[in-house]
Formats: C-alpha cells, structure tokens, sequence
C-alpha cells in the first residue's frame, strides 16, 4: 500500500460513514482519523500494509503491576486484543494500543480491520475505568 492507497481508503471510508473532510498525511505521514470527540487513529503507511496507532487512556496510578499483569495477558497471542498490542507511550503516561499489517490489503479488509481496532479502543477505556474503579480485581 502506498500514501496514495491509504488515502483512497481513507476517502472511500468517510464518504461511506458521510463525514467531511477526509483526513491529510501530516508531515510524518500519519493520517489522524477523528472517530469520536475523544478518539482518533492515527494511520501510517508500511508499504506495504498500513499500522494503526491510537492511546487508550492515561496509565492509571495505582495497582500499576496488577493492571500490567491484566494487560499481558490480553496481549498474549493478541487474545485480548484481536492481534493488537497494548503498550506504553514513550512518557509511560499514556496507554496505547497498536496494530500493523505489514502487507498488501484491500479496501474491506481495511475497513475490517480498522473497525474490530476501535472497538478494541474502547472496549479497553472501559476495561481499565473499571479497574481504576476497583470494579475489577485480577
């Protein structure tokens, strides 16, 4: 996949979910895709393939180790998070989830794929609310 390509998936997705304007490679390269107020994807070209980039949350301050056990276990084998990874930002104040296919792609599997990656988003925001909340113990 080149720019190019990514950008015509780009265009073709927003036209499909009727929002204007599509989003422009910054200077880097990445397409930040706005999905909700709180939410965007930051899209990056592998060429071939594409990479998927967005921050969960900010890294909770207490229970640290329990929560980074949890979060292991979810990147095991990608169980829990459809083949993404969750990491840290540079700063290790944020959490991240990340995701690459590092080969040629057609537009549906894009379209696939960058859908099954924010619901992942946002199933984990409310996995880790609920562990700061202490509504979850592992």
């Amino acid at each position: 996949m080149t720019g190019y390509m990514l950008q015509q998936f780009l265009d073709t997705l927003c036209a499909e979910l009727s929002l204007s304007p599509s989003p422009k490679a910054d200077k880097k390269g990445r397409f930040m895709f706005p999905v909700q107020d709180n939410l965007s994807v930051a899209l990056s070209d592998l060429d071939p393939g594409v990479a998927m980039h967005s921050v969960i949350s900010l890294c909770p301050k207490k229970r640290q180790e329990d929560l980074f056990i949890y979060l292991m276990h979810a990147n095991l084998l990608g169980q829990g998070t459809g083949g993404s990874r969750i990491g840290l930002d540079p700063e290790e104040k944020s959490l991240t989830l990340s995701f690459g296919l590092p080969y040629e792609i057609k537009y549906q599997n894009f379209k696939e794929t960058f859908e099954i990656f924010v619901n992942h988003i946002i199933y984990w925001r409310s996995e880790i609310r609920k562990f700061e909340q202490d509504e979850y113990m592992y």
